[in-house]
């Protein structure tokens, strides 16, 4: 027995199809625009007397034809991760957390292999600094934000790498997840000065891993978002030299290399690397600097409860204007945008990828132009 489709059905299978199609389109959904779907309807009889053809009739109905704006049925070759990256997760969490207390001779970092399904392998820093190092791929470390447990940490960089690798068009990288102990930890303000202090002994670490990418050659972006944005500023700031906490690394200072980093809704201060800013040695190690800002964010705006001082900022909440020159003497290279009108009043690092703001394709950018530039 043949089942007959009344119009009705088709209409309501052609919304799922197009919802389905709507939903995967999502996954890269600023690289193109929406896609122009077109779905053929066919007015069937009130009471069809061939239900071969009635059959027929419906899978035809069902068709759809996706046309991309370049006029071709195929997907541009940056829909397609690129093949060969590695994925590796270095996590600081069992270490001291105090700087006074921190291991900065030769800390021992919880060094892993992930998957790019998010399975990983216990691995080691020799492995790692030597597999990094091979000469075949730039690296590219990402430092999540505040209230991230360690189950999420790899998860949620595996989810910010998909967003910008999609939109890349360079060799293979080497993805780092930074995991850093950022649990949620009591009432919002008070887990904020906590995680805060943290950040310092967190730079430091993350400097002594900078300084071994300097020894080997490895040309590296940084990407960070809130506290994650604090940690790369003040890792760069210790790898010139800078005291954070009341402590530096243990050899001689290292300016002039040319990292590139992307800072989403940094909680750090928005003078931070200015002249006499906290971080002002930050910029004799950076070559081009990403900033995305939000003047609408909730969270951002009270920035100043955290040391308590009215009239303080946060730069990912306006901006900054005053940056110290590079090690040459030169201005430092920014791109900044203000993505309030996209990302409204949410300290939400998922919505700074979402139209208008396209961090993804600004990361990629930066990725690829790391890869020319070097």
């Amino acid at each position: 027995m043949i089942s007959i489709m009344r119009p009705n059905k088709i209409r309501s299978l052609s919304v799922m199809c197009k919802r389905n199609i709507v939903f995967f389109q999502q996954q890269c959904d600023d690289i193109v625009q929406q896609p122009d779907i077109q779905l053929a309807v066919i007015r069937m009889p009130p009471f069809p007397r061939q239900p071969i053809l009635i059959v027929q009739i419906v899978i035809a109905a069902l068709m759809l034809t996706i046309t991309s704006p370049t006029g071709s049925g195929e997907a541009p070759d940056s829909y397609r991760p690129g093949d060969g990256d590695r994925f590796w997760r270095i996590s600081t969490r069992r270490l001291p957390k105090n700087p006074c207390q921190s291991q900065l001779d030769s800390p021992a970092l919880d060094v892993r292999s992930v998957t790019a399904c998010g399975q990983s392998t216990p691995s080691t820093w020799e492995d790692y600094i030597q597999t990094v190092g091979d000469g075949t791929r730039d690296a590219v470390i990402y430092v999540h934000g505040n209230r991230m447990d360690r189950e999420n940490a790899i998860k949620y960089g595996l989810m910010i790498y998909r967003k910008s690798a999609c939109r890349r068009k360079g060799r293979p990288i080497d993805w780092i997840i930074w995991s850093w102990p950022s649990e949620k930890n009591g009432i919002l303000i008070h887990d904020a000065r906590r995680k805060a202090n943290r950040c310092d002994t967190q730079a430091l670490y993350l400097s002594w891993v900078l300084r071994r990418h300097v020894e080997q050659n490895v040309p590296t972006a940084l990407i960070g978002f809130s506290y994650g944005g604090r940690i790369i500023t003040g890792a760069l700031h210790a790898l010139a030299g800078g005291k954070l906490g009341g402590r530096s690394l243990p050899e001689p200072p290292i300016t002039g290399m040319p990292f590139d980093a992307a800072l989403l809704a940094a909680a750090v201060d928005s003078n931070c690397m200015s002249r006499c800013g906290i971080h002002n040695r930050a910029t004799k190690n950076l070559d081009r600097l990403v900033l995305l800002y939000n003047r609408k964010d909730v969270v951002l705006k009270r920035y100043w409860r955290l040391e308590r001082i009215r009239g303080n900022t946060a730069l990912g909440f306006s901006g900054s204007r005053s940056f110290a020159p590079r090690a040459d003497g030169t201005a430092l290279s920014v791109r900044s945008r203000d993505c309030s009108s996209g990302v409204g009043i949410q300290h939400n690092e998922m919505d700074y990828y979402e139209h208008p703001c396209f961090a993804g394709s600004e990361i990629a950018n930066l990725i690829d132009d790391l890869q020319i530039n070097h």
